[in-house]
């Protein structure tokens, strides 16, 4: 099997069989617009595709919040990803590891165990808990990577 991964396009976001617990983003069951993907696709950061004899597997990104300085790292994970998750996962974790982005944070439900072992396996360290977070106040994990500034001082038990 050879996951084949290059830069996502918005149609890509259009074209993807989500997993179901994918479908749901801050406690809401929707689909993306062609506005949103052509923004996830185009906008400031970095977003591929994983495809698989064609099919679309994934998709990852960062999306920059901050420019040059802060980043969301995303997933969308389809329905038949199945042996090439290990691919699109350590893709992630090398495009995290090697950005410039000082701050990379995601948040993931604390309720889907699968979606809090991802976060740690491209490299995030869990943070905080967010209480009754998103539209249906479910508990959510604010994961992060923080590369302080050469010579800043940082706050005890933080980054």
């Amino acid at each position: 099997m050879t996951v084949d991964i290059r830069p996502m396009h918005a149609d890509d976001a259009l074209e993807i069989q989500r997993q179901p617990s994918q479908r749901i983003q801050l406690g809401m069951d929707r689909e993306m617009t062609r506005e949103e993907a052509e923004a996830l696709a185009d906008g400031p950061g970095e977003a591929w595709c994983a495809r698989v004899d064609g099919r679309i597997v994934a998709l990852t990104g960062l999306r920059e919040t901050f420019p040059g300085v802060q980043a969301v790292a995303w997933a969308i994970l389809s329905t038949g990803i199945g042996a090439a998750h290990l691919a699109v996962t350590r893709h992630a974790r090398r495009r995290i590891a090697d950005s410039a982005y000082r701050r990379i944070e995601a948040i993931v439900r604390v309720d889907v165990p699968a979606e809090v072992a991802w976060a740690k396996l491209v490299g995030l360290a869990p943070a905080h808990v967010l209480h009754c977070f998103g539209a249906a106040s479910e508990p959510h994990l604010l994961c992060e990577l923080v590369r302080p500034a050469p010579g800043a001082a940082t706050i005890a038990g933080g980054g």
